[in-house]
């Protein structure tokens, strides 16, 4: 993309073009494009009917007498220069005549003075295109002013924000491995009520489980006898196991394996929920909403309490609690917006360079202002 034009430049063309307009004002037709406007027709007949048969006369006459009324109206207005009348009205009459050949040469006699009307429609292109440019500018410098003035300074650092997303995204890892241990490590009759007990608290979002069903399992997989050493020691996945077992291996392990079998398929589909592949638990995140996220916790706190092996995730969780009523989750969530709406403004908030920057954007904003106030609108130069 080419360089924006000076104003030096800029100041060039206007008057340039100003001082063509003088010149083409002294003609009648030319400086409001009269002129250019019938020649273009008249080339443009030639053009469709230079290849005519004479069956297309008629639409010819019709063409040129539309192109003739439009010449006698400007020469009742005075709007056109009796010699510019007298050359069009000759090359329409020859062209009427099917002399195309003198009727474009006639047309072609106006050439020089539609170049100068066609260099000063440039040059006022041009102007009016960096004229413009320069009133983007300001429009855009106004906004940047504007959104600078409203940016306030972040309650965190940009670091802090990502060390608390740190710590939500350690608590998510530490959670979702001790759900794993509990399902891989703990024996099943004990680790099966837990997910029990956390299903009653429904912002957890485990799957719902029939308690009668359940514990008919549970019964049966604590009892103290060859059931609890078969299958109640194993991890619940272990345990799932059972069901690819035939009758007669069953009956070697437990003696009458039915119950088992039918109690597993009665609880079949929230076992397999819980050992499906993924996150089991809902996810902290810095993105939720304060209470969200602090009812999140509260119920991921409580179930890691009743799982068998998760020191580190009550830890962390515990952290996050404690984070979240010190108010400094509110904080990190607060600034975490400022440093995605605002990018590197916050940024400069937080680091006190923000007002320096204003002043450098109305520092700008003025020499714009005074670049477009040396310069004559465009519509004054036609």
């Amino acid at each position: 993309m080419a360089d924006a034009p000076t104003v030096a430049e800029l100041q060039s063309l206007a008057d340039s073009a100003a001082a063509l307009s003088r010149k083409l004002k002294k003609t009648q037709g030319l400086s409001e494009g009269h002129v250019e406007r019938i020649a273009s027709a008249i080339e443009r007949i030639l053009r469709d009917y230079g290849g005519a048969s004479y069956r297309q006369y008629r639409n010819l006459v019709r063409d040129l007498d539309v192109v003739a009324a439009d010449v006698t109206r400007l020469e009742k207005e005075k709007a056109l220069h009796p010699k510019f009348v007298r050359t069009l009205d000759a090359s329409l009459l020859r062209i009427r005549k099917r002399d195309f050949f003198l009727g474009r040469r006639l047309v072609d006699r106006l050439g020089k003075v539609r170049a100068q009307a066609r260099e000063r429609d440039r040059l006022l292109a041009d102007y009016r295109e960096g004229y413009k440019e320069i009133e983007r500018e300001i429009a855009r410098l106004k906004a940047e002013r504007d959104r600078l003035r409203t940016v306030r300074k972040p309650p965190m650092s940009e670091t802090d924000v990502e060390r608390v997303r740190t710590m939500l995204r350690d608590a998510n890892t530490a959670i979702n491995a001790a759900i794993i241990a509990e399902l891989h490590g703990v024996p099943c009759h004990l680790a099966l009520p837990t997910f029990l007990e956390g299903s009653r608290d429904r912002r957890l979002l485990l799957p719902p489980i029939p308690e009668d069903d359940a514990l008919t399992l549970f019964v049966l997989l604590s009892d103290v006898g060859p059931m609890r050493d078969a299958f109640g020691n194993r991890g619940v996945h272990g345990l799932l196991e059972a069901l690819t077992y035939s009758d007669a291996k069953l009956a070697h392990l437990v003696g009458d394996g039915r119950p088992l079998r039918a109690a597993l398929n009665a609880n079949l589909p929230w076992l397999k929920a819980i050992t499906a592949p993924g996150n089991l638990l809902p996810q902290l995140g810095i993105d939720l909403s304060l209470d969200a996220l602090r009812e999140r916790t509260e119920s991921l706190q409580r179930f890691a309490e009743h799982l068998h092996d998760a020191g580190e995730a009550r830890d962390r969780i515990r952290a996050v609690a404690e984070r979240i009523s010190a108010g400094d989750l509110a904080k990190a969530q607060d600034a975490d917006r400022g440093y995605r709406v605002s990018g590197d403004a916050a940024r400069r908030a937080w680091e006190g360079t923000l007002d320096p920057a204003i002043r450098e954007v109305e520092r700008d904003l003025d020499r714009a202002a005074k670049d477009l106030a040396s310069l004559s609108p465009p519509d004054r130069l036609a």
